[in-house]
Formats: C-alpha cells, structure tokens, sequence
C-alpha cells in the first residue's frame, strides 16, 4: 500500500552521516508531517529512557536508534534499528497511514537490518531492542 507520503531529502542525508559515523546520534525520531517525513528530534546523547519520553504515547512515529550493546562473545558494538511505533492509542487514519508510508522509509534507509514494530511499551524496551541487536552480530 502506497500512500504517497515521501522522505525529507534532509532526513535522508542525515541517516547516511550516521551510517558512515560522520555523525554520532544516539537516536531520531520521525514523524509524518503532510506529504513528508520529516525529522522530529535528534539527540547526540542520552539513554534509551530519554528516547522513550520522546515518543507520543498515543500517537505514530518512526525512529532510528544507533544501539550500542555488548555480544554474546564480550564484544562491544552498535547497530542501526528502525523502529515503527504505532501504538493501539493512536487514530486509526495515523496508524494505517504510517503503516503504509514504512516501505517508503526502508527504501530510503537503505542498509539498516534490525527493524522492530511496537504497538505498546512493552514491546519498545531496552532488553527489546538489545536482543534484537544481538540477533544480527
């Protein structure tokens, strides 16, 4: 399903600095505004619970997580996650219109390999996120 809303040029630059390490985020979070998605936040620094308070509890978002976390081996890494928050809160017009509007973003954040769908909290945690890291190192 295409819903005609594209990615903001700026947004697509910005993902391809974090993914060659020109730029250090620790997360972006995105949101649908008209036609665009565009960019809502980005922090250089901070923990996974100052990224929670920066999505909506009853509202879509997408966000780009650069995750660093420790391998099963020792190693310490990072990987880029993509994250769709549609929560069972949110309008159903946003959820189907962020729903529809997610391949656009996964075309234009080509490389990112961990991608995690939430629709509650509980689903959207640190151990989450970090499983799903270790899956793919």
């Amino acid at each position: 399903m295409s819903t005609g809303v594209s990615v903001d040029d700026a947004c697509v630059a910005k993902f391809n600095d974090i993914k060659l390490s020109k730029l250090k985020a620790k997360f972006v979070v995105y949101k649908i505004d008209g036609p665009m998605i565009v960019e809502e936040h980005c922090k250089m620094e901070g923990s996974f619970d100052d990224f929670l308070a920066l999505i909506p509890e009853e509202d879509c978002r997408y966000a780009l997580i650069d995750k660093e976390f420790t391998t099963n081996d020792g190693r310490t890494t990072s990987k880029l996650v993509l994250v769709t928050w549609a929560p069972d809160t949110a309008p159903v017009k946003a959820k189907m219109v962020y729903a529809g509007s997610k391949e656009a973003l996964n075309r234009a954040f080509n490389g990112v390999g961990i991608k995690i769908n939430a629709t509650d909290l509980s689903e959207l945690t640190e151990e989450v996120v970090n499983d799903a890291c270790k899956k793919f190192a």
